[in-house]
């Protein structure tokens, strides 16, 4: 992926007010989907959702950083943003996730797959006992995990703990949030198979994405790439 330079946290935290302004807001809070609805449980309903930002793919022994971004929407509102940052290819993915959650216990949580910056993994499983919360992994399309597997043997000296994360995720189930709009395929810990369709669907407003993770991701390209010609 195209993205992403090293900076420092500091000046990262200065330049992040001005990127928030600059980023269009028309790109993250775009007009609803026709098929979608907005009723009462739906906007009372707070959800987190976890997405990454575009990077810089690691040269030789420099890994480089990707963002990590958690937001909270309640209903179609968003109300706290957070960011933090992952080593791309590393594994401290679930430990950078933990910190930006840390005191919202009980509020569910979507996360745009369990590979973030590369092929560092969120642990679903860790972050469900820790926060105490439904965890739902979801996804556009089914992966192809022999494929994932092969990569992850390839490339990586510790890939049999990769691989017991993308294993534990087992059978992923498919959810048509909208109508006439393609499945996504989702896996749920902490809540049954129901309750995690009735939370993807009902976080549908604008496409087939569930507003949190969609919102995370558009948010995460937008702050980085503003952020990034700042401090060039």
């Amino acid at each position: 992926m195209e993205g992403r330079r090293r900076f420092a946290w500091g000046s990262r935290r200065e330049l992040l007010p001005q990127a928030l302004a600059r980023t269009s807001l028309s790109r993250v809070f775009s007009p609803m989907h026709p098929a979608a609805s907005i009723n009462s449980n739906t906007s009372t309903r707070r959800i987190i959702g976890i997405d990454d930002g575009p990077f810089k793919p690691k040269r030789g022994a420099n890994r480089g950083y990707a963002p990590l971004v958690a937001v909270w929407l309640q209903g179609p509102h968003l109300y706290k943003l957070k960011l933090g940052m992952i080593t791309v290819d590393g594994l401290d993915a679930t430990n950078e996730a933990l910190s930006l959650l840390d005191g919202s216990h009980g509020i569910p949580i979507l996360l745009s797959g369990v590979t973030f910056g590369g092929f560092n993994l969120i642990d679903p499983r860790v972050v469900r006992q820790r926060c105490k919360a439904s965890v739902i992994v979801v996804v556009g399309s089914r992966p192809d995990n022999r494929a994932v597997k092969r990569a992850l043997v390839k490339h990586f000296p510790d890939w049999k703990k990769r691989w017991e994360i993308i294993k534990s995720l087992g059978s992923l189930r498919r959810v048509q949030t909208l109508q006439d709009e393609p499945p996504l395929f989702y896996e749920n810990l902490g809540c049954t198979p129901l309750e995690a369709r009735r939370v993807l669907s009902s976080a549908a407003y604008v496409s087939r994405v569930p507003e949190p993770v969609r919102v995370a991701g558009l948010l995460g390209s937008g702050l980085f790439s503003q952020t990034r010609r700042s401090s060039g």
